[in-house]
């Protein structure tokens, strides 16, 4: 039984005596068989995980903005597309030449705009086929694609795009993955607020901590951010059509704003 399918058949209150154990790991593998965080090399001095309650909030849009704000501080910044059944980066980047490297290794493509993209959108013969296995089968995949490329060396910030809600992957990742934060998405609304919360609940549960939120389509002012107060940066991205034509172009990564760049910052504090 893999670690993900061990925790799922634990009590609460073992899942609870699991979880305080790995806060309290001294990291020495020597003693201990978990297949835990300690056991996977780090790709980048800051690994952030993009999260949201629900689908339909943008969570791939802002993690494209996020990695160009990042570069224009003049630091380095990949993505990894985990969402594995709907990779949408590379269409956002209008990239289409597959993965490289031999398997089982691989190596990041660039995208037009110089963002490193590990996607299985740039994996699969055809990207609109779609992918029809297990969950815990998709979290092994995107666990792969995390462990075995051949990421840039001195790396700043590794974006990882996550596919919504609780599901095989974010679970994986979270508990298993060397994960340093995450950061939320959410759109305006009562509902998405909800779910907001769920994904902040979840992370705080794993032990992650949510180092942000990003209200995306804002209208006004920080709506959610204000129900959030705990979480220690907040942005607002505005709704801009803009930024759909040049999403449904493949032209995102040419697209210029300035909303994220005070995350951005905070993000490379986190160094």
């Amino acid at each position: 039984m893999d670690e993900l399918e061990r925790i799922k058949a634990m009590t609460p209150e073992e899942q609870q005596a699991y979880l305080e154990t790995l806060q309290a790991c001294e990291h020495d593998c020597s003693t201990c068989e978990a297949e835990c965080s300690s056991r996977v090399k780090k790709p980048a001095k800051v690994v952030l995980i993009v999260t949201g309650g629900k689908g339909g909030t943008g969570k791939s849009v802002v993690t494209v903005l996020l990695a160009q704000a990042i570069r224009r501080q003049g630091a380095t910044a990949a993505i990894l597309d985990a969402d594995i059944a709907c990779p949408a980066i590379p269409a956002l980047l209008g990239m289409r030449e597959p993965v490289l490297g031999d398997m089982p290794e691989l190596a990041p493509v660039e995208s037009a705009d110089g963002i490193p993209v590990v996607s299985m959108g740039l994996i699969s013969e055809d990207p609109n086929e779609p992918v029809i296995w297990p969950g815990k089968d998709m979290a092994k995949l995107a666990v792969w694609l995390f462990k075995d490329t051949n990421w840039p060396g001195d790396l700043d910030v590794l974006l990882v795009d996550m596919p919504s809600g609780a599901g095989d992957i974010p679970l994986e990742y979270y508990t298993t993955m060397p994960v340093d934060y995450a950061l939320a998405v959410a759109e305006p609304g009562e509902q998405s607020s909800g779910a907001l919360r769920r994904a902040i609940n979840l992370a705080d549960m794993l032990r992650v901590p949510v180092m942000g939120i990003v209200e995306n389509f804002a209208e006004e002012d920080l709506d959610i951010a204000k129900s959030c107060e705990t979480i220690p940066v907040t942005a607002s991205l505005p709704y801009d059509g803009a930024i759909r034509r040049a999403s449904s172009e493949g032209a995102l990564g040419r697209y210029e704003t300035d909303k994220l760049d005070y995350l951005a910052r905070a993000v490379l504090e986190l160094r």
